[in-house]
Formats: C-alpha cells, structure tokens, sequence
C-alpha cells in the first residue's frame, strides 16, 4: 500500500465581527443569555445587576482532513446461465463447448468460472473538533476568509489567546482513515493507493465574555464565536491558562513511523510516497 501525506497547513480564520462590537451585542442580551443559564425563574435579572468583569479574544482549532482511497484488484468468480430448456446438454459459447449443469436451482444451466477486474474508490472528507477530536461541522466557519500561517512557531497574535490542538494531526487521520480504507475481497491486488488529500489545521476566532450576577454571586462567561455571530453561555474564560507557543511537530506528528499504525488491520505493508514536511529545517 502506498500512501501520500498532502502538504500539512495551517490557516487563521478571519473575524466577522469584531470584539468591540461583540461586546456590545453581548451586553445588549446579557439578561436574556445569563437568565437562560439558570433554567426557570419566577423573575428575570435587572441588567444593572449583571457586570461584565473580564473580555478575552482567542483562537481555537479544527481540523479538516480528506482522504481518497484507491484499489485495484482481481478477484474470482463463477457466473450461472440458465438452459433454454430440459433437453439442451451442451452449450458451445465462445468456442468452448460447455456441459450443462441439471441440479443447478432454478433448472439446467452453465456454471461459468471468471476472474472479476474490480477498481474501488473511496472518498470522505470531516471536520473535527481540535480540542475533543471528536466529529462536527465547521460549515459556517469554513466559508470566512482564511488566511495561511507561514510559520506556526513565530505566529502569536497580539492580546489573542492561542489554544492548541489536544487531537494531532494522527489522531483525526486514523478516524477518517478507518472509514476510508476497507479490505477487499479479491485474490490479486494490482493497486492500493491511499491520499491524504487535505490535512489542514484552522484556527477560528471566539470571544469570551464574563459576567456577574451580583445578587445570585454568579460568574457567567458567554463565548461568542466571531465568525457566525453564535453564541454559547456555557463556555469558560482562559484568562488564567499559560499562554503557549505552536509549534510544527506538536501539532503536525505525521511521521513516517506513525502511518503504519494508521491503516486498519496494522499487518498491512505501508510506504510513504512524500513527506509532509522537512523537519529538518
């Protein structure tokens, strides 16, 4: 088996709303978003009594990964003709004269040896959440404009929280991969190609707002995702975590050593047609 790594790439989202303006759309329903975070109440907060205490702008990953699958292979098989009739003995086709089969089901007929030449394709393509490296849509988010990270270890945005990927690039890969390769059925296998077509890491903008509800002493933090404009009161602020610096190999760990436990059945033999990445420089 072969398989081939497309070019690893990193790119940041670009903000649909800004994080002035984010707050003023957060403070405008902060008595709506903090009372829903309380279930039923037999009166809703006064907006004077909700104070937003701490705002922080971040970026958090996701990865989309697509993979197309390739086998070419021969297998064997055997085909059944039914008889014209009762009476027929003997078939010639194809120059060969055939004995007819009378206990086939379904009446007298021809049993027919032949080798299939078979060629499957497979295609998926997911977006995977990079903190859970769980399956979710990131649509909406992938229609903004995204602008590529040359270098992932000089990036740092100003007053921007940077949070890395806890799901690598093997992990997200070995999920679509188990969908996408699948044994075959076949006693030849002529081909059997498998292309990471896109191995890409996104970095989208989200806003986290924090609140107290003087009366009840309760902190709120409602996150405000800058590209769709959604918003979550179940979010958390990060003004506490240490900041870190990405770097190339803790995000991107496709290494030759590492493709071989990718492919389903692990007993398979891989060989790695590109690298990803010099890793040397």
């Amino acid at each position: 088996m072969e398989i081939t790594l497309a070019n690893e790439r990193a790119f940041q989202l670009q903000a649909q709303t800004s994080l002035a303006d984010a707050r003023a759309i957060v403070q405008d329903k902060r008595t709506g978003l903090v009372a829903g975070t309380v279930g039923k109440m037999l009166s809703r907060p006064k907006p004077e009594d909700i104070v937003l205490t701490y705002a922080e702008q971040r970026l958090e990953p996701f990865w989309q990964v697509t993979i197309h699958a390739r086998t070419v292979f021969d297998r064997t098989a055997e085909y059944t003709v039914q008889a014209s009739g009762q009476e027929v003995q003997r078939v010639t086709l194809l120059g060969q004269t055939l004995p007819v089969d009378a206990k086939l089901k379904g009446g007298p007929g021809l049993r027919l040896p032949a080798t299939e030449h078979c060629e499957e394709d497979r295609r998926h393509s997911w977006t995977f959440d990079g903190i859970t490296g769980k399956r979710q849509s990131f649509e909406k988010q992938l229609q903004a404009t995204a602008v590529e990270i040359p270098d992932l270890e000089t990036f740092s945005p100003e007053d921007t929280i940077l949070v890395p990927p806890q799901a690598r690039a093997t992990a997200v890969v070995r999920q679509l991969m188990s969908e996408v390769v699948k044994p075959v059925r076949g006693q030849m296998i002529h081909e059997e190609t498998v292309e990471v077509e896109t191995l890409d890491l996104f970095l989208r903008p989200v806003y986290a707002f924090e609140f107290n509800w003087k009366p009840k002493e309760k902190q709120v933090v409602i996150e405000f995702d800058a590209v769709t404009g959604e918003t979550n009161t179940g979010g958390k602020a990060l003004k506490d975590t240490v900041r870190r610096v990405l770097t190339r190999d803790l995000v991107f760990d496709m290494t030759a050593d590492a493709v071989g436990i990718l492919v389903p059945g692990g007993s398979i033999a891989v060989k790695l047609v590109k690298a990803v990445v010099d890793r040397r420089k």
